[in-house]
């Protein structure tokens, strides 16, 4: 039985571990967050910091591991690819061209210079203050190497951006400043094979109390012209960047029919999102992704694809204060439409930051697009909390 080094086991890497499982692989998983609830999915695992590179490569040889796959996170995917560079267990990108595309700042310092779409931006110097003075607002700070939204904010002055840049450096050494696209917020995931996008899903992304985390997401459709757009500068970046067989998942911001990348990722995303793609288009998306990282030949994942879409909100449900997590309440307009979940922590559970915590990941199947489901289902699946 072939076995598979998973670096990471949270409940976003739950996708990867049973396709892996479904392909016939014994899984491994290694990670000591707290709550790592996919290594109760694994067939074995190690509560070790996967960026202890050297602990790492001792599981490789201790486990006799044939493909090395990473977990959801961008630090994951950054030491699978380092690591990599001495076993050749999978099939990922060169180390520089992960670089680029997991650093906020160097891939949109590419798009820039290649004419991809993307916001204006540049890299902010602490000893140039002075460029502040030539702004104009607002403006989003982001960190150059984070991901769900941490450190990133959007001020409408020069006082609001100086509180900005002074929390942002407690989270990261390197920020740059951006242009604000007041648009509407995308997610495009699509395979490549080729450099050629072979299959897509267009998703809305949402948020709730957190306008920095993404809560929901559904299917939905964009202009032809605007998709075409897309497509034509992800194929070229794609071309540009030599990138290898897989997939490749995006945020794009659109306004006046005009399509601004505004992130980019070589792993999976996050939340059982896989479950969202293959829940709405009926595809095997997550077997294609371990398929392409270990080498495998693409065969039959896509070929269920027709073009007529269910519709499956993907509700990352969280509280709305601090306190002791009692239960999940779901309406009874909802209860018969769930058809799947996770929770994420028990109840009796301190909630301590409201803003980042996630209680549970439910999937919802309608019958149709409902914009009044959707505008008030924060309202429909709700967590009841205790005092502290």
């Amino acid at each position: 039985m072939k076995r598979i080094l998973i670096l990471g086991g949270s409940h976003r890497d739950i996708p990867l571990i049973k396709a892996s499982q479904e392909l016939g692989y014994f899984v491994i998983t290694l990670g000591n967050g707290k709550n790592y609830l996919g290594h109760r999915y694994s067939d074995k695992y190690y509560n070790i910091n996967f960026n202890e590179i050297s602990k790492v490569k001792e599981i490789i040889k201790k486990e006799h591991i044939d493909h090395l796959i990473p977990g959801c996170g961008e630090e994951s995917y950054l030491n699978t690819v380092q690591i990599n560079q001495d076993f050749n267990l999978s099939n990922l990108d060169n180390l520089e061209t992960a670089i680029l595309v997991h650093n906020k700042w160097k891939f949109k310092e590419f798009c820039l210079d290649n004419g991809i779409s993307t916001p204006k931006g540049f890299l902010y110097n602490k000893e140039n203050k002075n460029d502040l003075d030539l702004l104009s607002f607002p403006v989003v700070v982001k960190p150059t190497n984070l991901s769900g939204g941490r450190g990133v904010d959007v001020v409408n002055c020069k006082k609001e951006l100086e509180l900005s840049l002074s929390k942002a450096y407690d989270v990261s050494d390197e920020i740059f400043l951006e242009e604000f696209i007041d648009g509407t917020l995308i997610a495009y995931s699509v395979f490549l094979q080729d450099q050629k996008i072979i299959y897509q899903f267009i998703g809305a992304d949402k948020t709730y109390l957190n306008k920095y985390l993404i809560t929901t997401a559904y299917p939905i459709n964009i202009d032809e012209k605007i998709e075409i757009k897309l497509k034509n500068n992800i194929e070229k970046l794609s071309r540009l960047l030599q990138l290898v067989d897989g997939m490749f998942h995006l945020q794009v911001l659109i306004k006046n029919k005009i399509p601004y990348i505004i992130d980019v990722t070589r792993r999976i995303p996050g939340d059982l999102y896989p479950y969202l793609i293959e829940y709405n288009d009926e595809v095997l998306y997550s077997r294609a992704v371990v398929k392409s990282y270990t080498n495998s030949m693409i065969g039959n994942e896509f070929d269920s694809l027709t073009s007529s879409q269910n519709f499956v909100i993907r509700h990352c449900v969280m509280p709305t204060k601090n306190g002791i997590y009692d239960k999940l309440i779901i309406s009874e307009e909802l209860r018969d439409k769930i058809i799947d979940k996770l929770f994420l922590v028990e109840s009796g559970y301190k909630i301590q930051n409201y803003l980042n915590t996630q209680i549970a990941i439910i999937f919802i199947k309608l019958d149709y697009y409902n914009l009044e489901i959707i505008e008030k289902i924060n309202n429909l699946v709700y967590v009841k909390i205790k005092e502290l």
